[in-house]
């Protein structure tokens, strides 16, 4: 698979995740993906997910938690097999009402037309903050 053709699947998966296509986004990822976000266990989705129900698993509580007021992948930036992609959100915590705004970066390994692994980096201070 060429770069283009990396990317192309992450611009999937990210229009997948933005219509709620779920089905339609854990069908572009490999059946044991691991898919980590790092944090403070004060964020229910932090740590690290392994196949299609630990995706479910992490979508499942930002569900739970959060009504997505903007989203934004911006710049995806590809190197062989990783897509890495700039980003930012603004996110309403459903249980009191606090936002946050951060910018993030997803790190994304895709090979034979399928994500293998994810990784985010964002502010997960601004993010743990919202949860005191």
């Amino acid at each position: 698979m060429t770069e283009s053709d990396n990317t192309k699947v992450v611009q999937d998966a990210y229009a997948a995740f933005g219509s709620g296509d779920m089905p339609g986004m854990l069908a572009l990822l490999t059946e044991d993906v691991q898919w980590d976000h790092a944090g403070p266990s004060d964020i229910p989705w932090a740590g690290s997910f392994r196949g299609h129900d630990g995706v479910g698993k992490f979508f499942t509580a930002i569900g739970e938690n959060c009504d997505f007021l903007a989203f934004e992948p911006q710049t995806f930036l590809a190197d062989q097999d990783r897509v890495v992609v700039l980003g930012s959100e603004r996110i309403k915590l459903k249980a009191n009402g606090r936002e946050w705004e951060t910018p993030w970066c997803h790190v994304f390994t895709v090979k034979d037309g399928k994500v293998t692994a994810f990784r985010e980096y964002t502010d997960t201070a601004a993010i743990a903050a919202v949860f005191r």
